[in-house]
C-alpha cells in the first residue's frame, strides 16, 4: 500500500535523485577497487564508527542473526559480530569484499558469513535485523530495496544514513574543478518520508556523536580520494586540480581540509514483515 504525503511522490522524488547522480560520469565494474584499502584503514581505526554501532546495537538482541547489506570491508559488520550471534555480510564488491574476508580470518569471526551478492537477492536469507549503512544515497530502484529488507526482516529494519549525502557535502569542489554542480543525493529525510509513503511505520533517531565535518589530509592517500570522489583521475594532474579546487573553497586548518559539515547519521527503522509490536520500536536515546 502507497500512501502519499501532502503533494509530493517521494518514491518517484527519490529515484529521480538517485538516477541523476548516477547518472554523472562512467561508473567502472568495480568502482571501489581503488578505495577499498583505504576504507579498511579507516574502518579498523574508527571502531566501527562507535556511535552507529551503539545505535545499531539497541535494536540488535544476542541471540540475533543481523544481515548487513553493503557490508564494505567491516565497518558495522565486525563489531556488530560481537553483540549478536551470527552477521550475514552482503558486499557485491569484490575489492571490498576481499578486505572484510581477510578482516574476518584476522580476528578469528566464526559468526560471520561473507557473500557477494547484490541486493536484493532471488532468495532473501531471513535474519532477525536487517540494515543497510550509508548505502542507498545511489539505489534508483528503492521500493524494491526497501520492501526486500522488509520481507526479509524477522523483527526489525534499519538504515544509517546521513541527513545530508557524504557526496553533497563536495558540491563546491566539484563545481571548482568541473565548472558544473553536482546532482543532488537523496539521504535519511527522503528514505523516511519514502518508507511512509510505502505504509511502512518508520522512526528517525539521531545517533549521537556523528555530526563531524568533513576533512581531508593535504597529502596523497587523502587527495587521491577526494579526487575519485569527485570524478577526476587520481594522477598527478587530478590531485593538482583536487587540491587547487579546495584552496578556492574550503577553509584550510594546519594540514587538513575542512570540506564542509554533512551533519548527523540518522538511524531510520521500521518493523520487518515477521515482526511482533514489542520488537518494532524505535531505539531509545
Amino acid at each position: 500500500m502507497r500512501v502519499r504525503i501532502g503533494d509530493v511522490d517521494w518514491v518517484s522524488r527519490f529515484s529521480e535523485l538517485a538516477a541523476a547522480a548516477e547518472a554523472e560520469g562512467d561508473r567502472p565494474s568495480d568502482r571501489w577497487r581503488d578505495r577499498a584499502a583505504r576504507f579498511d584503514r579507516m574502518s579498523r581505526t574508527a571502531a566501527g564508527d562507535g556511535g552507529t554501532i551503539e545505535g545499531l546495537a539497541l535494536v540488535t538482541r544476542p541471540e540475533d542473526v543481523a544481515l548487513d547489506i553493503g557490508a564494505g570491508t567491516g565497518r558495522h559488520a565486525v563489531p556488530l559480530s560481537r553483540r549478536c550471534a551470527r552477521v550475514i555480510a552482503l558486499e557485491p564488491s569484490p575489492a571490498m569484499r576481499q578486505r572484510l574476508v581477510s578482516r574476518v580470518e584476522e580476528e578469528g569471526l566464526r559468526n560471520v558469513e561473507v557473500r557477494g551478492e547484490s541486493w536484493p537477492l532471488p532468495e532473501r536469507p531471513a535474519a532477525d535485523v536487517v540494515y543497510s549503512a550509508h548505502v542507498v544515497y545511489g539505489i534508483v530502484e528503492i521500493v524494491g530495496f526497501l520492501e526486500a529488507m522488509t520481507a526479509a526482516a524477522r523483527r526489525i529494519c534499519a538504515l544509517l544514513l546521513k541527513l545530508r549525502a557524504p557526496s553533497d557535502a563536495l558540491a563546491e569542489v566539484h563545481e571548482a574543478v568541473h565548472g558544473t554542480r553536482r546532482p543532488r543525493r537523496p539521504a535519511a529525510l527522503e528514505a523516511l518520508a519514502v518508507l511512509h509513503q510505502l505504509g511502512l511505520q518508520a522512526s528517525l533517531t539521531i545517533v549521537e556523536g556523528t555530526g563531524r565535518p568533513l576533512v581531508f589530509g593535504d597529502d596523497e592517500d587523502d587527495l587521491r580520494e577526494l579526487a575519485l570522489r569527485v570524478g577526476v583521475a587520481p594522477d598527478h594532474a587530478g590531485i593538482a586540480r583536487v587540491r587547487d579546487a579546495l584552496g578556492r573553497t574550503c577553509e584550510r586548518e594546519g594540514e587538513t581540509w575542512k570540506v564542509a559539515d554533512v551533519g548527523p547519521t540518522a538511524l531510520v527503522t521500521w518493523p520487518g514483515a515477521g515482526s511482533a509490536a514489542d520488537g518494532c520500536a524505535p531505539p531509545a536515546r
